[in-house]
């Protein structure tokens, strides 16, 4: 071969160079052998697969692929892959010369330093003892030897790793355990402490109870209202009450709690015996033990033992009393039945408002004050307060017309809470009186005042100091301004190019409002000015806006951009803060408190954010919300908001759960004369899907106003 050199024996240099030279000679070979093996599996690959070629077929252009490959390709294109002639299924051939050519190839070729690009170890070896016959017994012996000390190193290895690996994971979980037992430590110390300052607080109470039922049976004569005792006086009148009438100290002053055998119950009432009082000494019944919390007895009576039952919750309910000494069970029952239900959420409350308090426990457990307590107390008070919806009146608000369109787009109250406003796609505002609502229990109320509009209405909002201003926008972008008194327009603003979704009365300067289009803009009106003091261009379509409480110069408003913005109207250019964690279009926003912003979204989640953050602090889900406006409405801490499965949800501040839910029905929850109910049928066929569409609180924490897109509003009372 040209390039290569071949030394003669006789020309071999002297013996400090004999290495280099034969390198030297080699390595050129080598290079150029692999280089032309290389080349030579280059030209035997299949142009479509780029394998080495498997049963070669030829085509009648001559070019040679796989057989399936070329089948293949014929069959889809009826075309040569390379040449692109045409071709059908008869013009392939078996071409048996190459195939010879290719097999040979494939079981001498040498083995390459890459075995994962044409093929595995094990092919290779085994076609090397296989087709070389130049081995012998010592040299297959010494290839066994060699893969087995291979095979044995890889197994330590493996063993080494999987074992390494055990250890590592008994490691963590060992870890995470002990941070676990840390912290349920720490969690229970806290618990313990609570239940002691619960325990004296109930003493307490009962002390002054029993003082007042005293001084009552005394006086045979009820007293509303318990003034606060002081404990000096608590503790004189008790010992009377006591030598008086000491039956009816045991009822009052026995508030018994049951105590697991071996263990503490968490979810039972606390102990209200007093510390050197042992539980030892009280009787067992079914393995509980039942311990009253007598003030000067530490056996147990039959009355004592029936002062506790187990509710069908399986929680613990203490028998509770009256003003007029009288036991009663039924509220503190039906309400650990709501307790347990979210009990997990209220769990994980508890730690969360007393985690001030967790960071200053000690090792031994003390720690001083009740941070966060009374917080929780009032949560838990709220989260159980209510059991379920009472609908109390019913209004129609399309009246005996049913062929009008009748979705109710905003409700809402006037400024004394007298009258409340209706308004919709029927084009027409009207307004009724509340208290005669509720007071005539008939099939149709008639309005007191009634509105004629130009275009569907899409908000309205009432002046919180004018009392017959109502704001208004429709959905050719007007926005209005009524006096309901007289039923006449006051003035309207025209600047919107679309649609306006929202207007909103700013509360700490009456005079101004805000409303929002399609046309992403933002505008603030003055009721003395017949053009927009401030725009602000929002990028977006913007869906909703609302003055923050307190302020006339802080707005928020959400986009269909999926975001919430907060303005300063003072610096109209950039927003304050940008809320961003919905997946669509920003429906409602509702100022919680005055740091806090409840979201709705078509994303079918309400979410709760912390303003000067920028924190999602909640997200509530439950309801069903993908196209429509369904409503939302604030109140302490209560959130209410529509569903597109014609429901109303209620949920509270601190649950992610809904709380109540009621369901419009086809009868409206009212008398109803059979026509009406025909007709509302007639419209559920031809408009669809009913939803929940607009609603808005009382000034009394328990009355709720919800309206449906099928013109029904109803007067719901919590219970």
């Amino acid at each position: 071969m040209s390039g290569v050199k071949r030394t003669r024996t006789d020309e071999i240099p002297s013996s400090s160079q004999p290495q280099t030279t034969i390198n030297t000679t080699i390595s050129p070979k080598v290079e150029k052998t692999s280089s032309l093996t290389s080349n030579i599996e280059e030209d035997y690959n299949c142009p479509i697969c780029f394998e080495l070629i498997n049963e070669a077929f030829v085509s009648r252009c001559g070019h040679s692929f796989c057989s399936k490959c070329l089948q293949r390709t014929v069959e889809s294109l009826h075309r040569c892959p390379k040449c692109q002639l045409s071709l059908q299924s008869s013009d392939i051939f078996p071409n048996y010369t190459l195939n010879a050519i290719i097999e040979k190839y494939r079981q001498q070729r040498p083995l390459t330093s890459t075995f994962s690009k044409y093929g595995s170890i094990v092919e290779h070896i085994s076609n090397m003892v296989t087709n070389v016959h130049t081995f012998n017994t010592e040299d297959l012996d010494r290839l066994i030897s060699a893969i087995r000390q291979h095979k044995e190193k890889l197994d330590s290895n493996s063993e080494y790793v999987h074992n390494r690996l055990l250890e590592i994971f008994l490691m963590h979980v060992h870890h995470e355990r002990n941070g676990a037992i840390e912290s349920l430590t720490k969690e229970l110390n806290i618990v313990d402490q609570d239940l002691k300052q619960m325990t004296k607080r109930q003493k307490c109470s009962s002390s002054s109870l029993n003082v007042n039922i005293s001084t009552n049976s005394n006086s045979k004569q009820l007293s509303d209202d318990n003034p606060t005792i002081s404990s000096d006086s608590t503790i004189d009148t008790k010992e009377e009450s006591s030598s008086t009438s000491n039956d009816t100290t045991i009822i009052n002053d026995a508030v018994p709690t049951w105590v697991q055998t071996g263990g503490q119950d968490l979810h039972a009432t606390p102990d209200m015996k007093s510390e050197k009082q042992q539980v030892g000494s009280t009787p067992s019944i079914s393995s509980v033990s039942i311990s009253p919390a007598t003030t000067n007895s530490s056996a147990l009576t039959k009355a004592e033992c029936r002062g506790s039952r187990i509710a069908t919750s399986g929680a613990v309910v203490p028998e509770e009393t009256n003003s007029n000494g009288l036991i009663t069970n039924d509220d503190i029952e039906n309400r650990t039945k709501i307790m347990m239900r979210f009990m997990d959420d209220l769990t994980n409350i508890y730690f969360s408002t007393r985690n001030s308090l967790r960071l200053t426990v000690q090792n031994d457990g003390s720690c001083n004050g009740d941070s966060g307590l009374s917080m929780f107390r009032d949560n838990l008070a709220a989260v159980t307060k209510y059991s379920r919806c009472k609908p109390i009146a019913t209004v129609n608000f399309v009246g005996e017309n049913f062929a009008q369109a009748s979705i109710v787009s905003s409700i809402e109250f006037d400024r004394d809470y007298e009258h409340f406003a209706v308004a919709g796609v029927s084009k027409k505002i009207k307004l009724y009186e509340y208290q005669s609502i509720l007071d005539n229990t008939v099939d149709l109320h008639y309005p007191v005042k009634e509105v004629l509009c130009t275009a569907k209405l899409s908000c309205i909002s009432w002046n919180p100091y004018l009392r017959n201003y109502l704001a208004s926008s429709d959905y050719d972008g007007f926005v209005s301004i009524w006096d309901m008194a007289t039923a006449q327009k006051v003035r309207t603003f025209q600047e919107h190019e679309k649609r306006s979704w929202s207007v909103d009365f700013c509360s700490s300067d009456p005079k101004l409002l805000a409303s929002c289009s399609d046309d992403c803009k933002v505008k603030i009106w003055s009721m003395h000015n017949d053009y927009s003091v401030t725009t602000i261009d929002a990028k977006s379509n913007v869906c909703c806006v609302k003055f923050k409480p307190d302020s006339q110069y802080n707005i928020v408003f959400g986009t269909a951009d999926h975001n919430l913005y907060y303005f300063d109207l003072r610096n109209p250019r950039e927003p304050c803060h940008l809320l961003r964690g919905h997946k669509k279009a920003v429906s409602y926003a509702r100022f919680l408190s005055n740091n806090e912003i409840v979201s709705a979204s078509t994303d079918s989640q309400l979410r709760l954010w912390r303003v000067t953050e920028g924190q999602c602090l909640r997200t509530y889900r439950g309801h069903v919300n993908e196209k429509n406006f369904v409503g939302l409405a604030v109140s302490n801490g209560y959130i209410a908001c529509g569903s597109e499965s014609n429901t109303v949800h209620l949920y509270q501040r601190e649950i992610s759960r809904p709380l109540i839910s009621y369901k419009f029905d086809d009868t409206n929850n009212g008398p109803a004369k059979t026509a009406t109910v025909n007709a509302d049928r007639a419209k559920k066929e031809e408009t669809g899907t009913e939803f929940v569409s607009a609603m808005c609180w009382s000034n009394r924490e328990n009355i709720l106003l919800a309206a449906n897109s099928q013109g029904v509003v109803k007067v719901l009372e919590l219970v």
